[in-house]
């Protein structure tokens, strides 16, 4: 009764976030799609395995299974300057052994699953307590986001973890009387929420070929005590270059241009600004949308672009923190102040 209606509809959903990952050519995630399309195969083949009980189904849904958290882990470990090696190392090491294990013990396939959510899933939120300094790939107008979105998909994992536990449980004390229902609202709740913010959170990145293109690798070794100099150094360059114009910027980016290695860029931007990197860059970006909403008659709209901010809600909810109101109400404020002075002259 449950097997029909509710996978369907997670099922669709997660193509309809297949269809909106491709969209953006220019910007397309391929570590997004990857797991996306993973998550689509192993809930089809779920929903044949219950229909249609098959040994072979089982096998390919447990070998599915275990792909699936490394396929998360990567969507946003992408997103950091983790050395190559190191990162290839821990997608692919974990699987490869459990997959090694479950061919020769194949009654070790739940304890393998339950290790490799619960590992993947604690590194998820290890990254993501770690904060928005981790993601150097990702834009810093939207930098605190992977982070959030990094918690939530380690959350999804561990908790994943705990569901298989029970449906382990369920089935050594009742045969599997209740095994169904606890996948389905499992699927049918966790699944497509946590699919969406992994293609939110791609959206924010920039991707390593743009990153290459624009960056010349240095190797400058700054003093970790020494912030204030840091910190004078970086706003001389960012007032100089205007990078924070650049719309696809990110901490990797500014790291490199500056030769300032991003966790002393970023303790400087802490230690002496009191925001973080991302809140500083757009206070810089708030100074020229006020620069040209004075000076000309452009639209908000396009304020914002030649700004550098790339969203609309982005662009107000900054400029809103910064100066107190929006964009628009702040422009109809100073031009009615300067009608008041030319009318007392």
């Amino acid at each position: 009764m449950y097997s029909v209606p509710f996978p369907v509809i997670t099922l669709f959903a997660l193509l309809i976030l297949i269809t909106m990952a491709l969209l953006p050519e220019k910007n397309r995630h391929s570590g997004t799609l990857r797991f996306l399309i993973a998550c689509t195969v192993l809930l089809s083949v779920g929903m044949l395995r219950w229909e249609y009980e098959s040994v072979m189904l089982r096998n390919i849904q447990s070998v599915l299974a275990i792909l699936l958290p490394p396929l998360a882990w990567h969507s946003f470990i992408s997103m950091t300057d983790i050395n190559k090696q190191r990162r290839w190392l821990l997608l692919l090491l974990p699987p490869a052994i459990a997959l090694l294990i479950r061919m020769f013990w194949p009654v070790a396939t739940d304890f393998i699953l339950f290790i490799i959510f619960t590992g993947y899933g604690c590194d998820l939120l290890r990254i993501a307590w770690i904060g928005e300094r981790n993601f150097t790939l990702s834009r810093l107008a939207e930098s605190t986001y992977p982070a959030k979105m990094a918690f939530f998909a380690g959350c999804f994992l561990c908790i994943s973890a705990l569901t298989d536990l029970a449906v382990t449980f369920d089935f050594r004390i009742t045969g599997g009387k209740q095994a169904a229902g606890m996948i389905v609202i499992f699927q049918m709740t966790l699944l497509p929420l946590i699919a969406a913010a992994i293609v939110s959170a791609g959206r924010t990145t920039v991707s390593g070929k743009e990153n290459r293109e624009e960056m010349r690798p240095v190797s400058v070794a700054v003093p970790v005590g020494e912030f204030q100099g840091i910190y004078c150094r970086l706003e001389k360059h960012v007032r100089e270059t205007q990078i924070y114009l650049n719309p696809d910027l990110t901490l990797s980016i500014l790291a490199r241009k500056t030769g300032i290695p991003a966790r002393h860029l970023s303790g400087a931007v802490n230690s002496v600004s009191q925001c973080n990197v991302s809140q500083w860059i757009n206070g810089f970006r708030i100074e020229r949308a006020k620069e040209l909403l004075l000076s000309t008659l452009l639209p908000v709209t396009d304020i914002m672009l030649e700004s550098g901010f790339t969203t609309k809600s982005n662009f107000n909810r900054e400029f809103l923190r910064v100066s107190g109101v929006s964009p628009t109400l702040f422009r109809q404020q100073v031009q009615s102040n300067q009608a008041k002075n030319s009318g007392m002259h």
